[in-house]
């Protein structure tokens, strides 16, 4: 498990958690709270603003444009690290990627909050940000913590592919450059096509 840990670690993962959903939940309650005060004409006004912000698929465009750069990043870096001259090409591919999983993890994090804000018992009308932002038909504890993991998992593999302090890779991303072409080289092919089939076939 160390190992697989970013050199960020886990203290990172939750406070980037709590600024962000905290964010989202503070919204959520912020609305409603305005939207009772707002006359007949304006109700809603507010959640409809919470729910024009979010914009759940350009967090699946960007989450899933990310990954594509993964795939893309890993056989670069592979390939390039003996060739000191060139490291530039993989350090720039690799920050490009790490910046669209920041992104997706920050907005997936607010999302977070959002769907915790409308789970504890905001008005009806924050109920339909779920359904039109969402495109989930409940919001329940499963679908919470099927987007924490889902976030989490951004969060993992940008760390691994890039440091901030240091530009370097660690955990997972390092695990994969040090084994054996023989195992690694199987694994990213049975997964990196798995992926693609699944974008391309989406309905």
């Amino acid at each position: 498990m160390k190992q697989l840990l970013p050199k960020s670690g886990w203290r990172d993962l939750l406070t980037v958690y709590i600024n962000w959903s905290g964010v989202g939940f503070v919204s959520v309650l912020v609305a409603d709270w305005l939207d009772d005060l707002s006359g007949i004409a304006y109700a809603a006004h507010y959640t409809d603003a919470v729910n024009a912000a979010i914009g759940f698929h350009f967090w699946l465009l960007i989450s899933s444009t990310g990954l594509l750069l993964f795939c893309l990043a890993l056989p670069v870096a592979y390939g390039l690290r003996d060739y000191p001259q060139h490291h530039w090409l993989s350090e720039r591919l690799r920050f490009f990627t790490y910046m669209f999983f920041l992104v997706a993890f920050d907005e997936g994090a607010l999302m977070v909050g959002i769907l915790l804000g409308t789970m504890l018992g905001v008005s009806e009308r924050a109920d339909l940000i779920i359904s039109k932002s969402f495109l989930f038909s409940d919001n329940s504890f499963g679908i919470l913590a099927a987007m924490l993991l889902a976030n989490s998992l951004l969060w993992w593999l940008g760390e691994s592919i890039y440091n901030r302090m240091d530009k370097s890779v660690s955990g997972l991303v390092t695990l994969a450059l040090n084994s054996p072409l023989k195992y690694s080289a199987p694994s990213y092919l049975l997964l990196t096509g798995a992926f693609v089939l699944t974008l391309i076939n989406q309905q």
